[in-house]
């Protein structure tokens, strides 16, 4: 799978071809999937990843087989004891986060 970046455009597209034609699904949802399979091996590769839950509608497609979707998205949750948070959050830390990230 990895090999598949080193291919040449000519090579690429004529293995997304054959994707296509063996699974009738168009060309660009199979490489957007390749690309969200891509970026999860890298996440689970990561020192993080004991820490990761990935969760959401592909996580119930590619995870664990429960439903047919194609996503752009990734959707993630990381513990925040792994950057060294502790413990319980305030309502007020929990408000300014909020602020915070808008």
């Amino acid at each position: 799978m990895n090999n598949w970046i080193q291919l040449s455009e000519k090579e690429k597209v004529e293995s997304i071809n054959r994707v296509s034609i063996a699974t009738g699904l168009p060309n660009a949802a199979i490489e957007k999937d390749w690309w969200v399979t891509m970026s999860l091996r890298a996440l689970f590769s990561c020192e993080c990843a004991n820490h990761i839950v990935f969760k959401g509608g592909t996580s119930l497609s590619k995870g664990w087989n429960l439903i047919e979707r194609f996503s752009e998205d990734i959707d993630i949750a990381i513990d925040r004891a792994f950057f060294g948070f502790e413990g319980e959050l305030k309502k007020k830390q929990i408000n300014n986060l909020r602020r915070a990230s808008c």
